[in-house]
């Protein structure tokens, strides 16, 4: 009756028992039929979708996309703090450029938390010629964007670690150092 032959049995009931069968039949294969189609239309959109996720060419390109769209809005935003029209942005520039609070908004939705814009710059300028250029612009607010990666974390700490052992060495050097020359005083 749902998804089969349903006329024969809807016109033996309306002509041997009452027409109201019919009423009955038609609103069950519509209710039944639409709600199978319903599953297997979100069942095919479902299994569409997992091997869409699952495609290493469409994440690839997915990610190209947002990287684009990413270095579309830094442009805009480097176009709008570089005042001067130089191609370079000082931090007086980038200064004011964040204090206008629609380019707070703006680089908000860029998933970036600004605070202090002159903790920003000196983040920013990669070569520390007290300007930051396009390239240093997008690279830095590309690498600042969201939370610490556990990469950042992790590239971080072997730093620590590296700077503790040279602090280490250079402790243990100037204490031979200085037990050398007590020594000599003495």
């Amino acid at each position: 009756i749902t998804l089969g032959n349903w006329m024969p049995p809807c016109r033996a009931l309306v002509e041997n028992v009452s027409e109201w069968f019919m009423l009955i039949f038609l609103t069950h294969k519509l209710v039944i039929g639409f709600s199978v189609v319903s599953v297997i239309n979100a069942v095919f959109v479902q299994e569409t979708f997992k091997v869409a996720t699952s495609d290493d060419r469409i994440m690839l390109m997915l990610k190209q996309r947002a990287r684009k769209t990413h270095m579309n809005k830094i442009r805009d935003l480097f176009q709008h703090a570089d005042c001067d029209g130089n191609g370079t942005v000082t931090l007086d520039e980038l200064d004011t450029a964040f204090s206008d609070p629609e380019v707070l908004a703006y680089v908000s939705a860029l998933d970036l938390d600004i605070l202090d814009a002159a903790q920003l710059f000196q983040m920013l300028d990669a070569n520390e010629d007290a300007c930051i250029t396009l390239e240093e612009l997008s690279d830095g607010m590309f690498r600042l964007r969201g939370a610490a990666k556990s990469y950042d974390v992790q590239n971080l700490l072997k730093h620590v670690r590296n700077m503790n052992n040279l602090v280490i060495q250079v402790d243990q050097k100037l204490s031979d150092i200085s037990s050398h020359t007590a020594c000599q005083t003495a």
